[in-house]
């Protein structure tokens, strides 16, 4: 990547109408290294960030909606 950009990384958060704009539920950085491909960092954003953050985040959110229901 020419860039510069040394992070990138994923984000899970809620819907809104604007795109990208609901609060945020997870973040996750991941390292931009030398020799990057865009399918490279793509595959490892997708391997150390969303892999890993979507799910948390369904579980959080789902454990969230049945707490309130016990409430």
């Amino acid at each position: 990547m020419s860039y510069g950009v040394k992070v990138t990384g994923a984000t899970v958060h809620f819907v809104n109408e604007i795109p990208d704009g609901g609060r945020i539920i997870a973040q996750k950085a991941v390292e931009v290294l030398p020799g990057d491909s865009p399918e490279s960092l793509q595959r490892r954003v997708m391997e150390q960030a969303e892999w890993i953050i979507l799910p948390q985040a369904a579980e959080s959110v789902a454990a969230e909606i049945i707490k309130r229901k016990g409430q």
